[in-house]
């Protein structure tokens, strides 16, 4: 079905499970593509999707004929009232054509059918909450790199201030207690070296623990901030238009309406069309030899009392919808409280980012002007490290 279709690429090559050893994910587009690909959960998906479709031809089914065959041959052995012994044979085949059973038919293969949209649409919501997944290890890995590029480099940074402050602590320019404070600052400098790497190997561990292997060098994804819609209320529509989950919970309404519609269809006489072709051999001693007949019929069936099963058929449905409307509800509920906060969340983020640049570029022109004013003797030990810091 067309709701497939994005995702018709996961199955496409019989799910095939690239190697380990020379898999190297250069982009978080190819991190992703992975992911999706070797997924067990969505490959399990995938075959429970493709087993509805086959539902659905089982429902339709009902719109073409059955033709049967029966056969049998035997012994038969009379005593009384005369002693003979015949074989009789006989064969028959029958067709049976539906004409109308009050859209019953129908209404079951709309059934099954929007419960392949609604399959569809929750293999759709698991691959994206997988790429979500993908994409948070993936970013992590690279500012967990960053934080350690930077703790390398802030190592290095009081590496020469030591270096500096021991060669005038050496001179008689500064005091010894000073080398003894750098020397702690660079203990504490090698102590978050330590930290940031072993944060990068745990970050590298979780990649390995999603994506299926070991990160290489990734790269940098480019921003999407222009592609997030200007205001909340679009993003509100957009998410309750194209949430796959909120999809998912409707197909599902529409599959407990089309299974009330079905039930309902069982109160309805059946019209039914019956061809039978018959051939008889020795079936009776009294009339020994061949028989061959044919029978065409309409049928109208109605059933008339089963124990109140289809009234309780009715009642559970009707629960059933009550329930599904109810799931749909909550679905968009929840979705319009996870973009509030993320809304939210993303632009306190972005409100930071500008005001965390502004503070960047101030500590960089600072720690200049200290080093510069350290030099000449006008600013303490402290305010470096601290500035350097």
């Amino acid at each position: 079905m067309k709701i497939f279709k994005t995702f018709s690429w996961i199955v496409a090559s019989g799910f095939l499970i690239m190697s380990t050893s020379t898999v190297q994910a250069e982009t978080l587009q190819d991190a992703v593509k992975y992911l999706l690909k070797a997924d067990p959960e969505v490959r399990a998906q995938s075959y429970n999707r493709m087993a509805k479709d086959l539902e659905v031809r089982q429902a339709k089914a009902g719109y073409l004929p059955t033709i049967d065959l029966y056969a049998g041959t035997g012994y038969d052995r009379h005593y009384r009232p005369v002693d003979d012994t015949i074989n009789p044979d006989f064969a028959t085949v029958s067709l049976r054509q539906n004409v109308f059973r009050f859209f019953g038919t129908q209404s079951e293969v709309e059934r099954q059918e929007a419960r392949v949209k609604s399959s569809a649409y929750s293999l759709q919501g698991s691959a994206e909450n997988l790429a979500l997944q993908a994409t948070k290890v993936y970013l992590q890995v690279l500012k967990s790199q960053e934080l350690y590029d930077l703790a390398k480099e802030n190592l290095l940074i009081h590496r020469r201030i030591f270096d500096q402050v021991d060669l005038r602590s050496e001179s008689g320019v500064d005091r010894r207690s000073d080398t003894d404070q750098v020397t702690g600052r660079v203990a504490l400098a090698k102590s978050n070296l330590a930290a940031a790497q072993a944060n990068l190997l745990d970050t590298r561990t979780d990649y390995q623990a999603i994506i299926g292997y070991m990160p290489g060098d990734l790269v940098v994804p480019e921003p999407v901030s222009s592609a997030i819609p200007a205001t909340l209320e679009e993003v509100e529509q957009l998410a309750l238009k194209n949430n796959p989950t909120i999809k998912s919970a409707k197909a599902d309404l529409e599959a407990r309406n089309k299974q009330k519609e079905t039930a309902k269809s069982q109160l309805y006489p059946s019209f039914d069309i019956a061809f039978d072709y018959n051939w008889k051999y020795d079936m009776d001693y009294t009339r020994p030899g061949k028989e061959e007949y044919y029978t065409a019929m309409a049928l109208v069936s109605l059933n008339i009392f089963n124990g109140g099963w289809n009234k309780a058929r009715i009642g559970q449905t009707t629960y059933e919808i009550n329930e599904a409307e109810e799931i749909t509800r909550n679905t968009m509920k929840q979705t319009v409280q996870s973009v509030r906060l993320s809304w939210e969340s993303n632009k306190t983020a972005a409100e930071r980012v500008v005001y965390l640049e502004e503070y960047v570029k101030s500590a960089g022109q600072t720690a200049d002007a200290f080093t510069a004013q350290w030099n000449i003797g006008r600013r303490t030990m402290f305010d470096l490290l601290d500035t350097q810091q």
